[in-house]
């Protein structure tokens, strides 16, 4: 969740700051002492989530919250002050909570995770499936959305996340591995783009929590999303624990439909992709002398044919 805070007191904003970071899925995007230039920057920033100081010279929070709503109605508001005396007057407002300062950071987290629940709501009932052996396919509710990404580094960045399998990853291994020949600020630069635009692009059909980052990693939430890659690997390790299983390799050699990510030039796939190939040509081999040793020659010359596509 892409947060920013507003207050015109340096040392709220640093404290506010540190204790957000602290918390999973919180990425504090921007801090601002002088809220006209939040509200200046709120199209470009984008945040999900403002917490804003009542008391500020100029414009007042409670008014700041009003002209953020009008050009950002789907982000949320909680506001802080030092004065219980405010609380009557945030009523009526838009905003989700009242903190009061200093801000502890047990009240902060309550509030963060009660947002979260009610942001995650329009993420139930969506039905995921990523395809990575073959051709990259992402499908939303039976929709394609391959060919409506924002930028090639969008998609690679999904798919380089898709192998990390759930892994947390730095934001400086990434950088290494899909911009290698950029100095790491402008690599730093890169990153933060094609992160929001991928977070954009889900976030165009009510899926809000698959990108996650903290503390400088990054991952995807996979729980509840088919990816053919993770089967294939939860197969393959089934079967090596219990090899007289068949049916579980027969289930792993149907999900490889090629090369991993084969119609994308991701030079950091070329280490991986073999690995693959050849954990799907020794589940054939061994099919193929399960199937003939029991006399059972069609399947035996089934995955025979699967050898030479």
């Amino acid at each position: 969740m892409r947060v920013i805070i507003v207050d015109d007191e340096y040392y709220a904003l640093r404290n506010l700051k540190n204790k957000l970071e602290k918390m999973a899925d919180i990425e504090v995007v921007a801090m601002y002492e002088d809220p006209a230039t939040a509200l200046e920057e709120l199209g470009s920033i984008q945040p999900d989530l403002a917490l804003l100081d009542i008391e500020m010279p100029e414009i007042d929070g409670i008014s700041l919250l009003g002209m953020m709503f009008k050009k950002r109605p789907e982000m949320d508001f909680v506001f802080t002050s030092a004065h219980h005396a405010y609380v009557s007057d945030t009523l009526e407002t838009k905003a989700l909570d009242f903190l009061v300062k200093p801000v502890k950071y047990e009240q902060l987290y309550v509030t963060v995770e009660k947002i979260k629940k009610i942001r995650s709501k329009t993420d139930i009932g969506r039905n995921i499936e990523m395809k990575c052996f073959g051709s990259f396919s992402v499908f939303i509710d039976g929709q394609l959305i391959d060919d409506n990404w924002r930028t090639k580094k969008t998609e690679e960045l999904l798919a380089y996340l898709l192998c990390m399998n759930g892994k947390h990853v730095s934001r400086e291994r990434i950088i290494y591995d899909l911009w290698p020949d950029l100095e790491m600020d402008r690599g730093y630069a890169n990153l933060y783009t094609t992160q929001y635009n991928l977070k954009k692009r889900f976030d165009a059909f009510g899926i809000h929590h698959l990108i996650k980052s903290r503390l400088g990693n990054i991952w995807l939430n996979l729980e509840d999303i088919k990816v053919d890659l993770l089967a294939f690997d939860h197969f393959s390790k089934s079967y090596n624990e219990d090899k007289s299983k068949m049916e579980i390799l027969e289930q792993m050699v149907e999900l490889y439909k090629g090369m991993l990510f084969e119609n994308k030039l991701y030079s950091w796939t070329l280490s991986i992709q073999q690995p693959y190939e050849v954990r799907f040509d020794n589940a054939l081999n061994t099919l193929i002398q399960y199937y003939r040793e029991r006399g059972d020659e069609n399947k035996a010359k089934y995955y025979e044919m699967k050898k030479m596509l």
